[in-house]
């Protein structure tokens, strides 16, 4: 039998519960990405209540027209597989639809793909999260520093650009926003015309590193190196896709070992065509 859970948009005020909720389910999002989603799509993000009490979120984000992303599907453990799950979905679904963005995307955890795949989701691609243990110090990073450099204003056209031609499509706004957030955002090479670039960014139980986007493997591992050397002694996640044969060699040479797979799904006629062998690190599970 379902609980009678009542779903409506979220709020500011709702932020600090459903930040429980995500700690409680060992989400590594932060507050800061909770507001930044509830900012970009204000009118596409919503939560279950039940007697008063937050029991579940469903966060979505568009992209133009073209693709549409749901994240921060949460449900308190306490009221799981009574129905506040799908709900949510469709409340998502429908939002999504009615824009109507032509393909819609999610990263599913093992646990929530049996539900993503009875709403019409199907398999388009793999991850792996991967994880380093926090360190006191770093060893063998920081060695190509010198071949980065910070990015600077001038540097966002072509970042957006070599972002949209892994990921599919240009989110230029979105990418900012994650830029304000982040330790350190570099660019490779230091000099010339720019064909990759990088970030790490604070999250909730380890840095989070990404995204990372170069066509060319040796930039991305100098940029990886340059963007691990600023870590101090926290844990470093890094979700790569499992077609990057060169970022999981290099994450393995980094100290990092798998930690859970993810399956990047879809819903929808058309396909977005992206390169994965050109995103060394995704942006986040929540926003792709």
């Amino acid at each position: 039998m379902n609980e009678t859970a009542t779903l409506r948009l979220m709020d500011e005020m709702d932020l600090p519960c459903a930040d429980s909720l995500r700690g409680l389910i060992g989400w590594n999002q932060t507050v800061k990405d909770w507001r930044q989603l509830l900012l970009l799509e204000p009118e596409g993000c919503f939560v279950a209540v039940l007697d008063g009490k937050l029991v579940g979120t469903v966060t979505t984000i568009t992209y133009g027209l073209t693709l549409g992303w749901i994240g921060m599907m949460l449900v308190h453990p306490e009221h799981r597989r009574h129905g506040i799950a799908t709900r949510l979905m469709v409340r998502a679904l429908e939002y999504l639809q009615r824009k109507p963005v032509r393909t819609i995307k999610l990263d599913a955890t093992p646990a929530g793909r049996p539900l993503y795949e009875k709403l019409g989701f199907r398999l388009e691609s793999e991850l792996t999260r991967w994880q380093r243990p926090a360190q006191t110090e770093s060893v063998a990073l920081g060695l190509r520093r010198s071949e980065t450099r910070p990015l600077e204003e001038q540097d966002w056209l072509a970042a957006g650009e070599i972002d949209a031609a892994a990921f599919g499509v240009l989110r230029f706004h979105f990418l900012r926003g994650l830029a304000c957030r982040s330790r350190q955002v570099f660019v490779w090479p230091k000099e010339g015309q720019v064909v990759g670039w990088g970030m790490l960014r604070p999250g909730a139980n380890a840095d989070y590193l990404g995204p990372v986007t170069c066509l060319n493997s040796d930039g991305s591992v100098a940029l990886v190196s340059n963007l691990l050397s600023y870590v101090r002694g926290r844990a470093v996640f890094w979700d790569v896709p499992e077609d990057n044969e060169p970022a999981k060699a290099a994450a393995k040479s980094f100290g990092f070992v798998p930690l859970r797979p993810l399956s990047r799904m879809r819903c929808g006629a058309e396909c977005i065509p992206s390169n994965p062998r050109a995103q060394f690190a995704i942006a986040d599970p929540a926003v792709g």
